[in-house]
């Protein structure tokens, strides 16, 4: 078992490295390309997708994970085979009428709800990934529940490859024809440019709708690659073996759908941050601007002025938070919560067959990779924020400008988030998916108040959206470390463990700024950042070893056993 979860954990690590690379090499260029305004129509549609996505990547592979592990546990594998095929058809028929939904609700949910018109053609483009998504997610959770990560991993890759090849492409293609539609005097998308700035404001929606198909076109690759997998592939698990039994299929669908509605509704709540801001940050805004516009004008004067006017500053700095600052602060919890995915077939079969010992192992297993990866790496993003962003951003410093304080907040409070997350998916995998919308509808109403009162205070203004959702994820994140000892019965010693990976990621973060004051104008820009980061990780893995969170001898004496 042991074996089983670090061979897990290594692929999913790999498939997820790769996979962030890829997706940075995206999101950093694309943000390049489209600016502040161009990223507020892109965050606008997938703000709307973000919680249907959730729904389906990670509500539907956790039901299918779990039962499907069950159903192994028991060694009822014709069983698990039947839950698959169950699963395909009710998710894909729930992914069509997604999709059906989302098309039928573009035009008045870009015209009113996000008072982004522009943005239309962008959720439009996005909409035929929901019924992918909800396809490819019941394979990947019936792999998973089989302890078999590779196919994941491969898909998970392959997506993130043809979203960055597909989305830089194309809103590059799209920009380059209004470009020249602009400069030989011709129409740009049916509409006439009187400058080179309203060209660009023209081009400007459908490049990011450009953007935004990729998302779908990356889900239909994901999903070719999964279904090649069963084709080509031998079954994993032999269902002539075991009980051979079957349920009938109206009681798995029942069971799937009793399942998995606490799960969506969880997973929905959960990402529910996004579409606050969405529904939140540009009303706000503007009404900060409008109650004290002497104030805006004296602080972002360059950049209204280069935008063409105060009226597109809310939409500026909604796409500078959310492709700038929200971009690399959920980049981190990718690589975290790859550890807790990894365990769930494990922690889901140990829970159901009752063994507490395996099960508060594997859920302690979890918590400590998760601190120990978690921590440094928020601690150290907040440290680096403005520097990190100038490096990645050199070429919108206005963007940057704008966000930097509002990741520097937002790195503080991914220590919160590392604990919230980790005890979601705790909950969801045994069986009490009612506990993380218990937890999140409280931290999302508090977000949704402090965004208001925050935002709308013209000196606070879009620092505001990272101070709620800081206090959002602290709330949850308290609620959460109750609600697993009363739940488990189980004494975790939360608090115990980590006390070390936060106190030496506070040093770590601390020895990355001042190694930044003297080097940072001495030398180039690559040596400015990685020095202070290098010099920051080095001191953090010392004193893991020191407090023996790293224990060396173990590690030596596990090669030696290898080589023997």
């Amino acid at each position: 078992m042991k074996n089983t979860y670090v061979k897990n954990t290594i692929i999913l690590f790999v498939s997820m490295v790769i996979s962030k690379i890829v997706g940075a090499v995206f999101k950093i260029p694309l943000t390049n390309i489209l600016g502040g305004i161009g990223m507020g129509y892109y965050s606008t549609a997938y703000s709307l997708y973000t919680p249907v996505f959730a729904m389906t990547a990670a509500a539907v592979p956790t039901v299918i994970i779990k039962a499907v592990a069950d159903n192994i546990a028991l060694r009822r594998f014709a069983n698990a085979q039947k839950v698959l095929r169950t699963a395909v058809l009710i998710f894909g028929a729930t992914g069509l009428i997604g999709t059906a939904a989302i098309l039928a609700l573009a035009r008045p949910f870009s015209d009113t709800v996000a008072q982004s018109p522009q943005s239309v053609w962008g959720i439009i483009a996005i909409a035929p990934s929901v019924f992918l998504c909800c396809i490819s997610s019941v394979y990947k959770g019936y792999y998973e529940g089989c302890c078999n990560m590779m196919p994941s991993a491969v898909s998970q890759v392959a997506e993130s490859v043809c979203r960055a090849v597909t989305g830089l492409s194309v809103s590059h293609l799209i920009i380059e024809y209004g470009m020249k539609c602009y400069a030989g005097g011709e129409m740009v998308f049916g509409v006439i440019a009187g400058s080179k700035s309203e060209a660009v404001d023209i081009i400007m929606p459908y490049a990011a709708a450009g953007a935004v198909l990729a998302v779908t076109v990356s889900e239909l690759c994901a999903l070719v690659c999964l279904l090649v997998r069963k084709k080509v592939c031998k079954r994993i698990i032999d269902t002539s073996a075991g009980d051979t039994s079957t349920d009938r299929v109206a009681v798995i669908a029942k069971r799937l759908i009793k399942s998995c509605i606490p799960v969506s509704a969880a997973a929905i709540v959960v990402n529910l941050s996004s579409f606050i801001d969405l529904i939140t940050i540009p009303r706000c805004l503007n009404f900060a601007l409008s109650s004290d516009p002497g104030y805006f004008a004296a602080c972002f004067s360059d950049i209204i002025k280069a935008q063409g006017g105060a009226v597109r500053l809310a939409n500026f700095m909604y796409g500078s938070y959310t492709g700038l600052s929200w971009t690399m602060f959920m980049l981190i919890p990718s690589f975290t919560a790859m550890f807790g995915r990894s365990a769930l077939p494990q922690i889901a079969g140990a829970w159901t067959l009752g063994n507490r010992k395996e099960f508060e192992r594997k859920v302690t297993v979890v918590l400590r990779s998760n601190f120990v990866i978690g921590f440094p790496l928020y601690l150290g993003l907040s440290a680096m924020s403005r520097q990190i962003l100038e490096f990645l951003f050199s070429g919108r410093q206005q963007e940057v400008t704008v966000s930097a304080t509002s990741l520097f907040i937002l790195g503080l409070g991914g220590v919160f988030l590392t604990l919230s997350s980790t005890f979601i998916s705790i909950f969801q995998v045994i069986g009490r998916s009612d506990l993380p919308v218990k937890l999140m509808m409280p931290g999302c109403a508090i977000k949704l108040i402090f965004n208001v009162f925050t935002i709308s205070v013209p000196a606070i203004n879009i620092n505001g959206a990272a101070v709620s959702t800081v206090i959002m994820y602290a709330a949850v994140a308290l609620g959460g470390y109750f609600a697993l000892e009363n739940v488990t019965g189980i004494d975790f010693h939360i608090i115990r463990r980590m006390a070390v990976p936060l106190s030496a990621g506070i040093v770590c973060a601390v020895v990355s700024r001042i190694v930044y004051g003297f080097v940072g104008e001495s030398v180039n820009a690559v040596t400015a950042l990685f020095l202070p980061i290098a010099s920051g990780g080095a001191v953090y893995i010392i004193l893991l070893i020191i407090f023996n969170e790293i224990n060396l001898k173990s590690l030596l004496n596990r090669q030696k056993r290898k080589k023997f």
